[in-house]
């Protein structure tokens, strides 16, 4: 039976993942400012739904994205190890 490499890659992968999350959140309120302005009115716009639907459904986007990075560690891992 051989080990599994995938436990330590795991808290690793989740770091990357929520990198990649925090940018995408960080680029959603960069466009939100760069279009709405810092005076923005109280009213909330198509554009603003806009952003929270697709912030929404990159939550879904997550998990499939940190198994994606998992999996290339492993593979840059078994890479690396001599046989």
């Amino acid at each position: 039976m051989m080990p599994t490499t995938a436990q330590p890659f795991t808290s690793r992968s989740w770091a990357i993942t929520l990198v990649i999350g925090l940018s995408f959140v960080g680029l959603e309120y960069a466009l939100w400012l760069e279009i709405e302005g810092g005076d923005a009115s109280d009213s909330h716009s198509w554009f603003d739904l806009a952003l929270l639907l697709g912030g929404y459904l990159f939550m879904f986007c997550l998990k499939p994205i940190q198994q994606v990075v998992q999996r290339k560690l492993c593979q840059h891992s078994d890479q690396k190890t001599p046989r």
